[in-house]
């Protein structure tokens, strides 16, 4: 007998994340996602034994450029986090779990946290504000008893954005990266070197970028000097900068070792000693962890049942890193790099909803600039041979999909649906020209994709385009909106606070992204034709098939009214409109129950579309 459909509930129910994993002196620690409050708590293991570090009360998290990353540092046993309530820094001592106030500084948020053990201080990026609105950064040090602060780098008002803080052994070099606005840190960046006096304050500053465009990102100390990754040569590889600031290449290989940096704290290598690095390679968009010698010669493949890595450590001679799979739900590991063996010291949970995941079968096509574009399909384990077809569009747009579980994957082909991820051009993971392709291209190549995509596997008689859906998220939601004003090839669409008026985003959407519209689609004062022509609300009488909305009413990213300025349109031209509102969520819906009225108001959707045509 086939199995019963996944209920919404059911889906989503402990779908755990986890992310951010430090190991100090054997403790290992991680954030982990409370499903059922939205809350992002700490977690640490030591010698088998998992403990949650923080109360429920207590959400950990950065929102520096509204997207966070470097939460928490470790000094001792005492764990210093951003509270995600007011963006200050706290004090956890992780043996009395009391905990202090760090800092208090008003109108300001802070994140990518790094300790320095040698001075008793803390380094974090501080972004100042003014009327809640980002107006500057700075790059601070801040001393754990009087909170005395030091300015390291950056300014309170200025275009310059920091980024990935790295410390030395000994606490006397520190690297950072730095891009301009309206640049995005995978557009183009500079890599910083200081030399810090006995106190930590700069002592002297050295620009060891490269003469070409480039984004770099993680910088790290080693022994023998600075490193990070950059893509001057096509793709994000690992080099070794050394004193005269020369750039010496660490792969032979043509694959991205690292995606998109979103957050400040992305972490895809790491020095293991003993001539090894353990790395992330991205092939075809399909992340692989791998340990190679300092030539970048492959010596072993590691834990190849996962297939997307974060926070990548070495400590200890092993490997620690958090690893997604199709059929668990996030996984700490530990890894012996000479071995292979693993060891699951967290999670790795098998849900229902895990056991409903469908393979993943990648596929590929050509686009019609004929680059190569690759995605997922997902098909139902029962039903038709061609089934109906949900086509997801992934956020960003400079992001991607990976084939790893998903509660919405699983409850869509629970219900006789297949699924499709596309990494439309522009998507991290295949190097630095297919994902520059999309500049000045939004709008326009990635609907495109989409839109060729269930072309593609209709001929391949893997689901029927006839009976096909379109659904995203942020960007993604754009491409849906844009999908539905250029072709009648969905029945329906879901969009999941999406932008529907780029040039009013233009000005209210949060610093960090307030110059990269114009990237996307062009200087407005030079290309307002084509921002006109890519601007679903400007053509929204174009649009026949029906559109279902959710918003989250505190998203300062993509602000509420793209959402009810969009929907108010489509009435008055006659579409069917649905419009879900969340009055406790930003941008992105962390509660569960919240994500389970998405799946069954979407599935109730576009299951009415079906039934208007008598279908199944």
């Amino acid at each position: 007998m086939p199995a019963e459909p996944l209920s919404a509930r059911a889906a989503v129910a402990a779908y755990a994340q986890r992310d951010n994993l430090r190991v100090v002196d054997n403790v290992v620690y991680w954030l982990e996602s409370d499903p059922a409050s939205g809350q992002t708590r700490l977690m640490s293991w030591c010698e088998g034994d998992v403990r949650q570090l923080t109360q429920t009360v207590l959400n950990v998290r950065s929102q520096v450029n509204g997207y966070g990353g470097g939460a928490f540092c470790v000094l001792g046993q005492t764990v210093y986090l951003v509270n995600g309530g007011d963006q200050q820094i706290l004090a956890l001592d992780t043996q009395s779990g009391i905990v202090r106030p760090l800092t208090d500084v008003a109108a300001a948020r802070h994140g990518g946290l790094v300790a320095d053990p040698v001075r008793g201080r803390v380094l974090a990026v501080r972004e100042h504000l003014d009327d809640g609105y980002g107006v500057g950064q700075t790059l601070v040090s801040i001393d754990l008893h009087s909170g005395d602060t030091l300015t390291l780098a950056g300014s309170e008002r200025g275009p310059d954005n920091l980024g990935c803080p790295a410390l030395s052994a000994d606490g006397m070099a520190l690297a950072w990266v730095e891009w301009r606005l309206p640049a995005m840190p995978w557009e183009q960046t500079r890599l910083r070197r200081a030399v810090l006096d006995a106190e930590g304050a700069v002592l002297a500053t050295e620009d060891c970028s490269i003469a070409v465009p480039a984004a770099i990102q993680q910088p790290g100390f080693v022994d023998d000097g600075l490193y990070a990754l950059s893509d001057h040569g096509g793709w994000w590889q690992p080099y070794r900068v050394d004193d005269f600031g020369r750039w010496i290449s660490l792969s032979l290989d043509n694959l991205d070792c690292a995606n998109a940096p979103w957050q400040l704290d992305e972490r895809h290598y790491a020095w293991l000693g003993n001539n090894r690095w353990v790395r992330v390679c991205f092939e075809q968009g399909l992340p692989g962890l791998i340990v190679v010698d300092e030539q970048g010669r492959m010596v072993r493949r590691l834990a190849e049942h996962y297939t997307d890595f974060r926070a990548v450590q070495g400590a200890g001679g092993y490997v620690y890193v958090i690893a997604r799979s199709v059929d668990t739900l996030d996984s700490v590991l530990r890894i012996d790099p000479e071995s292979g063996a693993l060891e699951t010291l967290a999670g790795g949970e098998q849900t229902p909803a895990c056991r409903a995941m469908a393979p993943p079968e990648p596929f590929s096509f050509r686009a019609r600039d004929d680059q190569s574009v690759f995605g997922f399909l997902y098909r139902p384990a029962a039903g038709p041979q061609r089934p109906p077809v949900v086509m997801r569009v992934h956020g960003g747009p400079t992001s991607a999909a990976y084939p790893v579980f998903d509660p919405q994957v699983a409850f869509w082909t629970s219900h006789g649906f297949a699924v499709a991820d596309v990494n439309y051009r522009g998507s991290s993971g295949y190097g630095r020209a297919f994902r520059m392709s999309l500049q000045g291209q939004w709008g326009k190549a990635d609907y495109e994709d989409i839109c060729d995509a269930v072309t593609h596997l209709d001929r391949q008689r893997a689901v029927d385009g006839h009976r096909a859906f379109v659904m995203g998220r942020s960007a993604g939601g754009f491409t849906v909106l844009n999908a539905l004003v250029q072709t009648d090839l969905f029945r329906a669409g879901a969009s999941l606070f999406g932008v529907s008026d780029p040039e009013s985003l233009r000005h209210v959407t949060h610093r960090f992204e307030s110059g990269y519209l114009d990237w996307l689609l062009g200087d407005p004062r030079e290309s307002l034709t084509i921002w006109q022509q890519r601007t679903p609300l400007f053509w929204a009488d174009r649009i026949r098939s029906p559109v279902i909305f959710f918003q989250g009413e505190q998203d300062t990213v993509v602000v509420p009214e793209q959402t009810e300025t969009m929907a108010h349109v489509l009435r008055r031209c006659g579409v069917p409109v649905e419009v879900v509102r969340f009055a406790d969520e930003g941008h992105g819906f962390r509660r569960a129950e919240n994500q389970a009225v998405v799946l069954e108001r979407t599935l109730a959707f576009f299951r009415e579309r079906l039934a208007a045509a008598n279908e199944p």
